[in-house]
């Protein structure tokens, strides 16, 4: 029942994304990251952002990395660290963009907070002496270093109808990297 209970948390955030997307599809953007709105105050776009997705393709292609994530990490997050996790993640990808990408005004998609996502769960992986572990991080830093120093693949782009925001996934990588220790505590603290 503990691992159904568990999976029930990623299928929640699915569902999520799956029900921002249809709500918008009628060209209603409350949800999308928007530069000029959040800093007129609606800063709850910072979060919403990463749950709408430009077309299905998009939508499919992070739903189906979410689906591997789960079944990699599921068992390292009760619901309330899950929670926790998806928003520490959604801000810290949101926060990014604004600070440090000045040019983007608009913004959608849960891939930043995907590549967040394998960080904290390869660290957790390590904790457990799971040393594939590495590998995730390894991979994962030398896909963002790749993006970074050669832009967004155009076939993504053209399949999602619009550019990859590379800079999204670094700000994940980053995020992921710098909560981690707190879901290693909270882990370790479950275990004992």
């Amino acid at each position: 029942m503990l691992i159904q209970h568990r999976w029930l948390n990623w299928f929640f955030i699915g569902l999520l994304c799956l029900v921002i997307y249809v709500v918008s599809a009628d060209n209603i953007t409350a949800f999308d990251y928007n530069r000029e709105l959040i800093i007129n105050g609606e800063y709850w776009r910072l979060i919403s952002g990463n749950f709408n997705h430009t077309n299905i393709y998009h939508l499919l292609l992070n739903l189906s990395a979410l689906a591997v994530m789960a079944g990699l990490h599921y068992r390292y997050y009760s619901s309330a660290a899950y929670v926790s996790l998806i928003l520490c993640l959604s801000i810290g990808v949101g926060i990014g963009i604004l600070w440090f990408s000045p040019s983007t005004h608009l913004y959608v998609g849960l891939s930043g907070v995907l590549h967040g996502i394998i960080i904290v769960g390869a660290i957790l992986d390590i904790t457990k002496r799971y040393y594939s572990g590495y590998l995730l991080i390894i991979g994962t830093i030398i896909k963002v270093i790749h993006e970074q120093l050669f832009d967004s693949p155009i076939a993504m782009s053209q399949l999602i109808d619009a550019k990859v925001l590379t800079e999204a996934h670094l700000y994940g990588l980053v995020t992921g990297f710098v909560i981690a220790p707190a879901f290693v505590y909270l882990n370790k603290k479950k275990s004992a």
